[in-house]
C-alpha cells in the first residue's frame, strides 16, 4: 500500500470508529457480540474504500490525482514517507 493510500486508510478508519461512537445511542439495543460484530464490518469497508482508492490511483496515469484526493479526504503521508 502507498504512503497516501496508508495515510487514507487511517482515516477512513478514524472517520467510522468516530462515527460508530456517534450512533451509540442509536445501537444501544445490540448486544455486545452484535456491536462487535457491526463495528468490525464497519472498520472492515472502511480499509476497502481505503484499498480500492488506493489502488486506483496507483493505475497509470493518475497520479496527479493523489494531491486533489489527499485534499478531499484531510489525509497527509507521514513525514518520513515524503522523503
Amino acid at each position: 500500500m502507498s504512503p497516501v493510500g496508508r495515510a487514507l486508510r487511517e482515516r477512513f478508519e478514524t472517520v467510522c470508529r468516530s462515527e460508530l461512537q456517534r450512533l451509540r445511542r442509536k445501537t444501544a439495543g445490540l448486544s455486545d457480540a452484535d456491536r462487535v460484530q457491526v463495528d468490525s464490518l464497519a472498520l472492515e469497508i472502511a480499509q476497502g474504500l481505503a484499498s480500492r482508492l488506493d489502488a486506483a490511483l496507483d493505475t497509470r496515469g493518475t497520479a496527479a490525482l493523489a494531491p486533489a484526493v489527499m485534499h478531499l479526504f484531510a489525509v497527509e503521508p507521514a513525514l518520513e514517507e515524503h522523503r
